[in-house]
C-alpha cells in the first residue's frame, strides 16, 4: 500500500495541504476537505483511506493526515 503523509495549515482565508508531488489543495472552510480533494488528485480513480495523525497543531500547522491507498 502507497501512504503520503500531509500536513494542513491555517492560511489567512482558510486550510491549505502541504505539496505533495507538486500538488496541493486550499479549502476555504474545511480542512478535512482539502484533505480529501488532494487524495483525489494524486490517486485518481483509486479507492483511498484518509487517518488523521496525533499533531499538536503549532503556529499555522493544523493537523496532519495519512493517505492510503486501499488493495494495493
Amino acid at each position: 500500500m502507497a501512504t503520503v503523509e500531509v500536513s494542513v495549515k491555517m492560511d489567512g482565508d482558510g486550510y491549505v495541504t502541504s505539496t505533495v508531488r507538486g500538488k496541493r489543495v486550499s479549502c476555504t472552510h474545511d480542512y478535512k476537505y482539502a484533505v480529501d480533494r488532494l487524495a483525489e488528485k494524486l490517486f485518481p480513480g483509486q479507492a483511498t483511506t484518509i487517518e488523521r495523525l496525533n499533531c499538536t497543531p503549532v503556529g499555522r500547522l493544523h493537523s496532519k493526515w495519512a493517505i492510503t491507498v486501499e488493495g494495493n
